[in-house]
């Protein structure tokens, strides 16, 4: 995942609190955008002689190629890997999942990054804040 594919991808999805709230999600997650199978597939670089303004890259994922991968199960990942994944193509294209299977097993982190993302969505993360607290060990660790 290269710095200019994460700028490209915030410049296709700004506007839309929805994407980008899918692009920053999968940002966050940091798994599927450095798969070369599912960029492959599922994300188009514009080519710098194609930009309008050749100083503000631009890449699109393509949501409805992932849900059909993820689907067909094309992709082989983690339960909490294909979550992630659910839940950002169905933020970003309205494809339904079912949050309980998606959710359960979820480690904080994880859980974390997907419930800034649903708070981006609702365009209120100026209001909601989520904190990730440090880990609480026994004593005897």
């Amino acid at each position: 995942m290269t710095a200019e594919l994460i700028e490209g991808l915030r410049n296709w999805a700004e506007g839309y609190t929805a994407p980008l709230a899918a692009v920053n999600l999968l940002i966050d997650h940091n798994v599927w955008l450095r798969r070369t199978d599912f960029v492959s597939r599922c994300v188009h670089q514009v080519p710098d002689s194609e930009l309008f303004e050749p100083d503000r890259p631009l890449a699109c994922i393509d949501w409805n190629k992932a849900a059909k991968a993820l689907n067909r199960q094309a992709f082989p990942a983690s339960s909490s890997e294909v979550a992630v994944l659910s839940i950002a193509v169905s933020l970003a294209e309205d494809h339904p999942v079912k949050l309980r299977d998606a959710l359960v097993g979820m480690d904080a982190t994880t859980t974390a990054a997907v419930l800034t993302a649903i708070i981006a969505a609702t365009g209120h993360h100026d209001r909601i804040t989520l904190t990730l607290a440090a880990r609480n060990r026994p004593d005897w660790l």
